[in-house]
C-alpha cells in the first residue's frame, strides 16, 4: 500500500490537470457544453440521480420503503455536498449492476462494488472507501473442514457456490478451483438455498455478507475471515460510466475530503453492528487510490 500523503499528492495533481483541461475547454467555440448546461460535464442538479444497488446488507439494501446501507449513505452525503438533493434507487442482481449502468439505467452504482482491473475496463471507479476480508458459509459444524478456497483445490469432491458477476468468481478461479467444482447463481438467496438443500458445500462472499446471512438463517455457520491470495485487494468504491469522467472526478474529489476528515469512517462504521467494515477497514482504503487496482499483483 502507498502512504496516504502520496495518494493525496496524486489526487491533487489530478484535480489540477482536470481544472486545466476545463479551462481550455472554456476557451472553445461555446458549444453545447456538459449535461448540466454549464460546461461542467455534470448531470443536471434539478433532475433526480438514479443510483443502483444490489439489495445486499450492509452495503446497500431496502428496508421497507427506505434505502439504507453504508454505500448509499456515503453516496448521498457526497452528492449532497455537490448540490444534488433528489435521488432514486433501483435494485437489481449484483451481476446486472454494470450493464444497467452502461445502459444508462443508473447514474452511479453504490453497492460496495470491489475495484478490479477487469471492472475498471468497463466502468470508472472512485477511490475505495472500505476494504474487507472474504468468508465462506458452510453447514453447521463445518463437516468438510473447509477453511478457504484452498480447501476446494485440495478436495475435488467439494462444490462452491458463487454469485454471477461478483469478484468471488475471479477469486475462486485465481485459487485454482476447477470449473466443475463451481456453481454459479444469479443472486444471494439462491446460493444460500442451495447450501441449505445440500446442493453445494459452501457459499462464498465478503465476510460482512456471509456473517449477515448466517445470522439470519439456521443450520449454517461462517468460517474465519481470510484475504484471498494472489488477488487485488478486496476494497470497494463507487462506479460511473466511462464517459462520465467529469462526474466521477467531482465525486471523487468530495469523497476524498470525506476520507481525510473522517466523514466516511463515521458513516461506514455505523454499520459495524450489521457486520459492516470497522474503522481499521476504512483506514486501509484511505491509503489507496484507483491506481492500486489497475493491474493484478
Amino acid at each position: 500500500m502507498r502512504a496516504i500523503h502520496t495518494s493525496r499528492l496524486r489526487r491533487r495533481l489530478a484535480v489540477l490537470v482536470g481544472a486545466a483541461a476545463l479551462a481550455l475547454a472554456g476557451c472553445g467555440d461555446g458549444g453545447d457544453g456538459g449535461e448540466a448546461g454549464d460546461g461542467s460535464g455534470l448531470p443536471p442538479k434539478d433532475q433526480p440521480l438514479t443510483i443502483g444497488i444490489a439489495n445486499e446488507q450492509p452495503y446497500g439494501f431496502k428496508k421497507g420503503d427506505e434505502v439504507t446501507g453504508f454505500s448509499p449513505d456515503v453516496a448521498r452525503a457526497v452528492l449532497k455536498e455537490m448540490g444534488y438533493t433528489n435521488f432514486k434507487f433501483e435494485v437489481v442482481d449484483f451481476g446486472a449492476l454494470i450493464k444497467n449502468l452502461q445502459a444508462e439505467n443508473f447514474d452511479i452504482v453504490a453497492a460496495g462494488m470491489y475495484l478490479t482491473p477487469e471492472r475498471m475496463k468497463q466502468v470508472a471507479f472512485s477511490d475505495p472507501d472500505y476494504c474487507i476480508g472474504e468468508s465462506l458459509a458452510v453447514k453447521q459444524g463445518n463437516p468438510e473442514n473447509i477453511e478457504d478456497y484452498q480447501s476446494f483445490v485440495d478436495n475435488p469432491d467439494l462444490t462452491l457456490a458463487v454469485a454471477s458477476g461478483t469478484v468471488e468468481v475471479g477469486y475462486a478461479e485465481d485459487a485454482g478451483i476447477p470449473d466443475k467444482q463451481l456453481k454459479t447463481y444469479s443472486g444471494i438467496d439462491q446460493m444460500y438455498a442451495a447450501l441449505e438443500a445440500g446442493e453445494v458445500d459452501a457459499v462464498t462472499g465478503t465476510a460482512a455478507t456471509v456473517t449477515s446471512q448466517v445470522e439470519a438463517r439456521s443450520g449454517i455457520e461462517a468460517v474465519e475471515s481470510f484475504i484471498p491470495q494472489d488477488s487485488v485487494p478486496p476494497c470497494g468504491g463507487y462506479a460511473f460510466r466511462l464517459e462520465d469522467q467529469e462526474f466521477r472526478d467531482a465525486f471523487n474529489e468530495q469523497l476524498n475530503e470525506f476520507r481525510e476528515d473522517g466523514t466516511t469512517t463515521e458513516i461506514i462504521t455505523k454499520y459495524v453492528d450489521q457486520n459492516g467494515p470497522t474503522a481499521e477497514d476504512v483506514a486501509k482504503a484511505n491509503e489507496m487510490t484507483t491506481e492500486d487496482f489497475k493491474e493484478a499483483p
